[in-house]
């Protein structure tokens, strides 16, 4: 049994926020490498002197390198992949006639489905979740028996809720996440020298522009946008 973890962090998940969009993603890769890849992120973290936690919001306009080179590092390696659910529209969303009143339920109906191309049957997953709320527990566990009915058992999943300074890789996971969610949305002025020019990486390393669904057959880089029609509203 091939045995793997997936590290998985979102963007802009709150029901009420300022933004109509949601990002939630993940990077799965093999649980034997995961030392490896995260001790190799602080070498790089000091080796450009950014060694502090790797967030979307709180990125220096002077360590363009790192951020390339920890791009060109996660391009380069084969058993790492990305996938991430863009929600665009979350005013239209009726979370009374959908989700029984609960926007939270949502949230983790979009996790599911960002987690779903990274399994298969019969290999095991633990998949680390960034902190939430104190309600995490009872959601993943109903989202752990959803993922098990779906493989009618023949899967092994368990799953961790830390904070995503404890894991290089759930930081990695937050640029590409905030880096797609910018890109999409148009409600902001996109201003910043470093985040477009992170952007602009991403786009040259994939081959994909980061405001589109990705081709189907993907499995590096995937992208998959969800839009709520208005009549999902009525």
């Amino acid at each position: 049994m091939s045995n793997y973890k997936i590290f998985c962090d979102e963007s802009n998940h709150l029901y009420n926020d300022e933004s109509d969009i949601m990002v939630i993603g993940g990077i799965r890769c093999e649980a034997s490498q995961v030392e490896f890849i995260n001790r190799y992120i602080k070498h790089l973290k000091h080796k450009h002197n950014a060694n502090n936690e790797l967030k979307w919001t709180k990125l220096n306009n002077n360590k363009r390198a790192f951020y390339t080179e920890l791009l060109e590092f996660f391009f380069s390696r084969v058993d790492m992949k990305f996938n991430t659910q863009v929600v665009i529209g979350k005013s239209n969303l009726n979370h009374d006639k959908y989700n029984d009143g609960e926007a939270d339920k949502f949230y983790y109906k979009m996790y599911y489905y960002a987690l779903l191309p990274f399994f298969n049957v019969d290999e095991a997953y633990n998949i680390f979740m960034d902190y939430k709320d104190t309600k995490g527990g009872r959601r993943v566990k109903e989202l752990n028996d959803v993922v098990h009915n779906t493989f009618y058992g023949n899967i092994a999943t368990t799953y961790t809720i830390i904070h995503s300074h404890e894991s290089q890789i759930m930081q990695l996971c937050d640029i590409l996440i905030g880096a797609i969610g910018y890109k999409i949305r148009k409600d902001i002025e996109h201003t910043s020298k470093v985040k477009n020019f992170i952007v602009d990486e991403l786009e040259r390393l994939s081959g994909f522009e980061l405001d589109y669904s990705t081709p189907e057959w993907e499995e590096k880089f995937r992208i998959y946008r969800f839009h709520p029609r208005k009549s999902y509203a009525q």
